[in-house]
């Protein structure tokens, strides 16, 4: 159990129960995902709209809540915000964090793809989960959530995104975010339907993200981050990649459970 008084946090767990329960803490650059494992079992999660402008009051908050429940031993950290939680045990890398993860839910898994709010990590892994080679695409937002969300916004849609599907797909041709904006305002302005205008946007994503996984020569791809969720999306990448994509059930916790198993 852990004791929380301010800032200071005391690990009771060892001492009282002599079980182990692991917490794993990912802060995203626009999600905040906390895993609770009991040896290789995943106990509880939550998984919080606010990103790394999180406060490390309010993330004790959010410990204390799992805390009142839970006999929590240990505190793993990964994601952008990791080193903003003082109190972990551990902090770890994201990349590392997502093989692990990945090998978690995929034991067949060769490697992983990972499309965050501010970048894409396409990994290549071991069959522990070990990562041997990735590469990380963060220069530009264009591909990432944080565009596809600004792309959502700009054509007024809402709700389930599953709803919105088309054969025909309009042509987005920048690889900018910026200027990949223009060209969607500009589609818009030419009454071009919103469904095709998104499919352009999940081509455009999809061109970004092959070349990477093409220059790992992986098979047996986990797809993981809360866009994995998006089977349009989806569908359209295994199309590009003529690949079946391995997507978990809740693909926005695969680094929060790869940090767990880092103890």
């Amino acid at each position: 159990m852990y004791i929380i008084i301010g800032y200071v946090i005391i690990n009771m767990a060892s001492y009282i129960y002599g079980e182990i329960v692991i917490m794993g803490i990912d802060i995203g650059s626009t999600t905040t995902k906390m895993v609770l494992m009991d040896g290789k079992n995943i106990v509880d999660y939550t998984v919080k709209n606010i990103g790394v402008i999180v406060e490390e009051e309010d993330i004790l908050k959010m410990v204390e809540e799992f805390n009142e429940k839970y006999d929590i031993d240990k505190i793993v950290a990964t994601g952008y915000g990791r080193h903003k939680i003082s109190f972990a045990d551990k902090i770890v890398p994201e990349v590392i964090a997502l093989g692990k993860g990945a090998n978690y839910f995929f034991k067949e898994a060769e490697g992983a793809i990972d499309i965050g709010g501010q970048d894409i990590k396409v990994i290549k892994m071991d069959h522990d989960g070990n990562v041997i080679d990735f590469i990380l695409s963060d220069k530009c937002a264009a591909g990432t959530g944080k565009f596809l969300e600004k792309c959502i916004d700009i054509l007024k849609i809402d709700g389930d995104l599953n709803r919105y599907k088309s054969d025909n797909i309009a042509k987005i041709s920048s690889m900018c975010a910026v200027f990949a904006e223009s060209e969607i305002i500009s589609l818009l302005s030419k009454k071009t339907p919103k469904e095709d205008i998104l499919m352009g946007v999940y081509e455009s994503i999809s061109n970004r993200i092959v070349p990477m996984v093409n220059k790992m020569k992986i098979n047996n791809i986990v797809f993981s981050g809360g866009v994995a969720k998006n089977s349009v999306l989806t569908e359209v990448l295994e199309n590009k990649l003529n690949k079946k994509l391995l997507v978990p059930e809740e693909p926005q916790i695969v680094c929060c459970v790869g940090a767990c198993l880092m103890v």
